[in-house]
């Protein structure tokens, strides 16, 4: 997977949109959690599979992270450590990374905060990871019940996560748009009253 482009999205595309969209399929289950609250994010997904308490597999995805993805990060529902610090939130965003979803956890974040590197995550810890599994850079996972492959889409804000199937994309965008317009006339008529 080299360079990654997505034509632009709209700023108006929310998690609630893209749920209304696919009509709640590809929703990550409730539970992860942006470190910022007012943080957005919309980009294409590129997956690692990483195994309990070890991020080795996210140390090499450092090398291969294309430019404007998102890391989507399974295997850490569970662990007790953290899947990236600050100083590999600094690395993936000087090349490019738009930011994380991870089932895991996450350190240093008022670090990762000031960085303003995206991250969604189950919670924090001071602790540091193994690094001896190799797990698995791209291809698909599966995090917090909803699959995603390389290139499909995230979406993440306040409310939650969903991943668009990057062929579908186009006509979940057509959905979305109808879905905001129907939205925007009914807050009108709201008004009015």
């Amino acid at each position: 997977m080299e360079g990654v482009t997505v034509d632009p999205l709209p700023d108006w595309l929310t998690a609630t949109l893209a749920s209304d969209a696919t009509q709640g399929q590809g929703v990550v289950q409730p539970g992860l959690r942006p470190l910022e609250r007012d943080w957005r994010i919309a980009g294409p997904a590129y997956v690692i599979q990483a195994s309990h308490d070890d991020n080795l597999p996210v140390v090499t995805a450092l090398a291969t992270a294309p430019t404007g993805c998102v890391l989507v990060v399974s295997g850490h529902a569970t662990s007790r450590t953290a899947t990236i610090g600050d100083i590999m939130a600094s690395e993936f965003a000087a090349r490019g990374a738009l930011g994380l979803v991870t089932d895991g956890l996450v350190r240093d974040a008022s670090e990762i905060r000031k960085l303003g590197f995206k991250v969604w995550c189950r919670g924090t810890t001071p602790t540091a990871p193994l690094k001896l599994s190799p797990g698995r850079v791209g291809g698909a996972v599966d995090i917090g019940g909803a699959f995603v492959r390389d290139g499909d889409l995230v979406i993440a804000d306040d409310d939650g996560i969903v991943i668009w199937p990057i062929e579908r994309v186009p006509e979940l965008l057509a959905r979305a748009t109808a879905r905001r317009a129907q939205d925007e006339e009914r807050l009108v008529q709201i008004r009015r009253r």
